[in-house]
């Protein structure tokens, strides 16, 4: 059973790592839809799609993420909020890998205080924002352990997670500006992650 210290430690940590916000919720409260997981690859299939092994179709989907969901009884949301205007520009790289960074480290955190099934999730493909640099993911390509695999973590998108509901269950607003052609220059827009604990 997990105490409100643990909980503290956890939220804290995400908070101290660069987190604006980072909330418990109830692992119940987790939307799954395969409807969005097949976003991956319908009509538009995604650039990343097959690119690395934290997308589809190399993870388990939602059909598995709904088996580890049975098994956790609360989860970890982490939002980083920033200037729309950095959403869409370079800067935006840097945010991604720092939201893979806080997740795999409140799931290590996790890990050590006693929930070894812990998994964490966020949002773009790892290939992209760790190993842009190489031609192929070694994991994919060569069934080589992962470059990056302290902080590289699977996409919340490839199982289908509605990140949208997840934000209204952590208490926070879901709003998001679409595109980058603002008359509000201070817009915020954020990005998401999830470590469920088990």
């Amino acid at each position: 059973m997990i105490s409100n210290r643990q909980f503290e430690q956890l939220t804290q940590e995400a908070k101290r790592l660069g987190a604006t916000a980072s909330a418990i919720i109830s692992s119940k409260e987790i939307k799954v839809k395969d409807d969005l997981a097949a976003l991956c690859n319908g009509e538009y299939t995604c650039p990343n799609y097959g690119l690395a092994a934290s997308c589809p179709p190399n993870v388990e989907g939602p059909v598995e993420f709904r088996k580890w969901q049975a098994g956790s009884e609360y989860s970890i949301t982490v939002k980083i909020e920033l200037p729309t205007s950095v959403m869409f520009s370079d800067e935006r790289k840097s945010v991604m890998q720092l939201l893979h960074q806080i997740v795999a480290a409140v799931e290590q955190k996790a890990i050590e205080i006693g929930f070894g099934k812990s998994k964490a999730f966020a949002g773009g493909s790892c290939k992209k924002l760790f190993c842009d640099d190489q031609e192929n993911c070694c994991v994919v390509a060569e069934n080589k352990p992962c470059r990056h695999i302290e902080f590289a973590r699977p996409s919340m998108s490839g199982f289908g997670i509605d990140v949208t509901q997840l934000l209204k269950s952590s208490g926070w607003s879901a709003q998001k500006v679409k595109n980058a052609n603002l008359s509000n220059e201070d817009a915020i827009s954020w990005v998401a992650g999830l470590i469920m604990l088990a």
